[in-house]
Protein backbone atom coordinates (compact mmCIF):
# COMPACT_ATOMS: atom_id res chain seq x y z
CA UNK A 1 0.00 0.00 0.00
CA UNK A 2 2.87 2.29 0.70
CA UNK A 3 3.32 4.53 -2.48
CA UNK A 4 -0.15 4.07 -4.11
CA UNK A 5 -2.66 6.92 -4.18
CA UNK A 6 -5.46 6.42 -2.33
CA UNK A 7 -8.28 8.19 -3.66
CA UNK A 8 -11.12 8.96 -1.68
CA UNK A 9 -15.05 9.31 -3.15
CA UNK A 10 -16.97 11.96 -1.43
CA UNK A 11 -19.99 10.73 -3.92
CA UNK A 12 -23.11 10.48 -2.08
CA UNK A 13 -24.66 6.46 -2.03
CA UNK A 14 -27.55 6.02 -4.30
CA UNK A 15 -29.34 4.83 -1.20
CA UNK A 16 -30.25 8.64 -0.52
CA UNK A 17 -30.10 11.89 -1.85
CA UNK A 18 -32.30 14.16 0.40
CA UNK A 19 -35.37 14.31 -0.65
CA UNK A 20 -33.82 13.77 -4.21
CA UNK A 21 -31.81 17.17 -4.35
CA UNK A 22 -29.28 17.43 -1.94
CA UNK A 23 -26.23 15.25 -2.70
CA UNK A 24 -25.01 14.12 1.25
CA UNK A 25 -21.59 13.20 2.25
CA UNK A 26 -22.14 11.19 4.94
CA UNK A 27 -24.91 9.37 4.47
CA UNK A 28 -25.14 5.06 4.15
CA UNK A 29 -21.10 5.04 4.87
CA UNK A 30 -19.81 2.46 6.68
CA UNK A 31 -17.95 3.46 9.85
CA UNK A 32 -14.36 3.47 8.33
CA UNK A 33 -15.44 5.54 5.06
CA UNK A 34 -16.56 7.92 7.62
CA UNK A 35 -13.51 7.98 9.52
CA UNK A 36 -11.25 8.70 6.36
CA UNK A 37 -13.73 11.44 5.64
CA UNK A 38 -13.21 13.49 8.50
CA UNK A 39 -9.75 12.97 8.67
CA UNK A 40 -9.75 14.21 4.19
CA UNK A 41 -11.80 17.27 5.24
CA UNK A 42 -10.26 17.95 8.58
CA UNK A 43 -12.80 17.35 10.91
CA UNK A 44 -12.55 15.84 14.61
CA UNK A 45 -14.99 13.19 15.82
CA UNK A 46 -15.98 14.90 18.84
CA UNK A 47 -16.90 17.61 17.37
CA UNK A 48 -18.85 15.80 14.81
CA UNK A 49 -20.73 13.50 17.58
CA UNK A 50 -20.86 16.96 19.68
CA UNK A 51 -22.59 19.02 16.46
CA UNK A 52 -24.86 15.34 16.00
CA UNK A 53 -26.41 15.45 19.02
CA UNK A 54 -27.27 19.48 18.90
CA UNK A 55 -28.63 18.73 15.68
CA UNK A 56 -30.74 15.62 16.15
CA UNK A 57 -32.47 17.78 19.32
CA UNK A 58 -33.11 21.27 17.09
CA UNK A 59 -34.77 18.52 14.51
CA UNK A 60 -34.36 21.11 11.26
CA UNK A 61 -37.70 22.12 11.51
CA UNK A 62 -37.35 26.33 10.02
CA UNK A 63 -37.88 29.11 11.85
CA UNK A 64 -40.49 31.95 11.50
CA UNK A 65 -40.42 35.27 12.65
CA UNK A 66 -42.64 36.02 15.34
CA UNK A 67 -45.26 38.57 13.75
CA UNK A 68 -47.20 40.77 15.85
CA UNK A 69 -50.03 41.66 13.26
CA UNK A 70 -50.26 38.54 10.95
CA UNK A 71 -48.68 38.79 7.43
CA UNK A 72 -51.26 39.40 4.64
CA UNK A 73 -51.42 39.65 1.27
CA UNK A 74 -51.58 43.60 1.51
CA UNK A 75 -48.30 43.71 2.46
CA UNK A 76 -47.08 41.41 -0.02
CA UNK A 77 -47.77 43.72 -2.99
CA UNK A 78 -46.11 46.81 -4.11
CA UNK A 79 -48.65 49.67 -4.38
CA UNK A 80 -52.81 48.94 -4.92
CA UNK A 81 -52.91 47.60 -7.63
CA UNK A 82 -54.05 43.60 -7.71
CA UNK A 83 -53.93 40.99 -10.36
CA UNK A 84 -57.20 40.24 -12.40
CA UNK A 85 -59.23 37.08 -11.06
CA UNK A 86 -59.15 34.19 -13.86
CA UNK A 87 -60.61 30.91 -13.87
CA UNK A 88 -59.33 27.74 -16.27
CA UNK A 89 -59.71 24.62 -17.08
CA UNK A 90 -56.18 24.22 -17.50
CA UNK A 91 -54.62 22.36 -14.37
CA UNK A 92 -51.10 23.67 -14.76
CA UNK A 93 -52.29 27.51 -15.12
CA UNK A 94 -54.34 27.08 -11.46
CA UNK A 95 -53.00 27.92 -8.69
CA UNK A 96 -53.40 24.76 -6.13
CA UNK A 97 -53.87 27.33 -3.37
CA UNK A 98 -56.17 29.78 -4.68
CA UNK A 99 -57.71 27.77 -7.47
CA UNK A 100 -57.59 30.73 -10.21
CA UNK A 101 -54.57 31.47 -13.12
CA UNK A 102 -51.40 32.30 -10.98
CA UNK A 103 -50.19 35.53 -10.79
CA UNK A 104 -46.45 35.95 -10.47
CA UNK A 105 -45.43 32.34 -9.80
CA UNK A 106 -42.77 30.86 -8.34
CA UNK A 107 -41.45 27.37 -8.39
CA UNK A 108 -40.70 25.22 -5.50
CA UNK A 109 -37.62 22.40 -5.84
CA UNK A 110 -40.47 19.46 -5.96
CA UNK A 111 -41.64 21.18 -9.04
CA UNK A 112 -45.07 22.76 -8.55
CA UNK A 113 -45.46 26.23 -9.04
CA UNK A 114 -48.12 28.48 -7.14
CA UNK A 115 -48.98 32.39 -6.44
CA UNK A 116 -46.14 34.63 -5.01
CA UNK A 117 -48.48 35.36 -2.47
CA UNK A 118 -50.48 32.06 -2.28
CA UNK A 119 -47.44 30.31 -0.93
CA UNK A 120 -46.07 33.02 0.74
CA UNK A 121 -48.89 33.42 3.67
CA UNK A 122 -48.89 29.10 3.01
CA UNK A 123 -45.10 29.25 4.73
CA UNK A 124 -46.20 31.43 7.43
CA UNK A 125 -47.83 28.54 8.86
CA UNK A 126 -46.80 25.07 6.59
CA UNK A 127 -43.31 23.98 5.48
CA UNK A 128 -44.78 21.26 3.04
CA UNK A 129 -45.68 21.27 -0.55
CA UNK A 130 -49.58 22.29 -0.37
CA UNK A 131 -49.93 19.46 -3.48
CA UNK A 132 -52.16 16.85 -1.75
CA UNK A 133 -49.56 14.60 -3.94
CA UNK A 134 -46.50 15.89 -2.89
CA UNK A 135 -46.14 16.83 1.11
CA UNK A 136 -42.75 17.47 0.65
CA UNK A 137 -40.45 20.22 2.69
CA UNK A 138 -40.20 23.04 1.40
CA UNK A 139 -36.35 23.41 2.18
CA UNK A 140 -35.64 26.42 0.06
CA UNK A 141 -37.07 30.15 -1.05
CA UNK A 142 -39.55 29.17 -4.37
CA UNK A 143 -38.23 31.06 -7.39
CA UNK A 144 -39.65 33.21 -9.95
CA UNK A 145 -40.80 31.32 -12.28
CA UNK A 146 -40.00 33.48 -15.91
CA UNK A 147 -40.99 30.66 -18.26
CA UNK A 148 -44.83 29.95 -16.61
CA UNK A 149 -44.83 33.83 -16.44
CA UNK A 150 -44.59 34.42 -20.10
CA UNK A 151 -46.98 31.36 -21.03
CA UNK A 152 -49.73 32.87 -19.20
CA UNK A 153 -48.88 35.99 -21.19
CA UNK A 154 -49.52 33.85 -24.05
CA UNK A 155 -52.17 32.46 -23.44
CA UNK A 156 -54.33 35.22 -21.58
CA UNK A 157 -53.44 38.08 -23.91
CA UNK A 158 -55.71 40.71 -22.94
CA UNK A 159 -54.77 40.14 -19.63
CA UNK A 160 -54.28 43.53 -17.93
CA UNK A 161 -51.92 43.16 -14.33
CA UNK A 162 -49.61 46.19 -13.78
CA UNK A 163 -49.33 44.73 -10.44
CA UNK A 164 -46.13 44.32 -8.47
CA UNK A 165 -45.55 41.73 -5.55
CA UNK A 166 -42.20 42.07 -3.65
CA UNK A 167 -40.40 38.45 -3.69
CA UNK A 168 -39.17 39.02 -0.52
CA UNK A 169 -39.24 36.07 1.89
CA UNK A 170 -37.66 37.87 5.13
CA UNK A 171 -38.72 36.46 8.10
CA UNK A 172 -38.35 32.27 7.17
CA UNK A 173 -35.51 30.19 7.81
CA UNK A 174 -36.15 27.60 5.73
CA UNK A 175 -35.45 23.72 7.25
CA UNK A 176 -32.46 21.82 6.69
CA UNK A 177 -31.86 18.77 5.11
CA UNK A 178 -31.29 15.52 8.38
CA UNK A 179 -27.87 14.95 9.02
CA UNK A 180 -26.90 11.52 9.60
CA UNK A 181 -26.60 10.72 12.83
CA UNK A 182 -23.39 7.86 13.71
CA UNK A 183 -24.21 5.18 16.40
CA UNK A 184 -22.82 5.96 19.86
CA UNK A 185 -19.83 3.14 19.61
CA UNK A 186 -18.81 1.75 22.64
CA UNK A 187 -15.50 2.98 24.56
CA UNK A 188 -13.64 0.86 26.40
Amino acid sequence: MAGQTRHLSLAPTSKHMCDGYVPCLLYNKSTADMERIRHALGISTANTRARSRVERNHRHSGSRDVRDVPLTADALYIGVLRPPVLKTDRGHQTCSLCFQVKAHPVASLCGHSYCYVCIRLHLETSWLCPVASCRKIIRRAPHHHYPEEEGLALDFPNRDDTSAVTYDWEGLTFPRPPLYVAPKEEEE
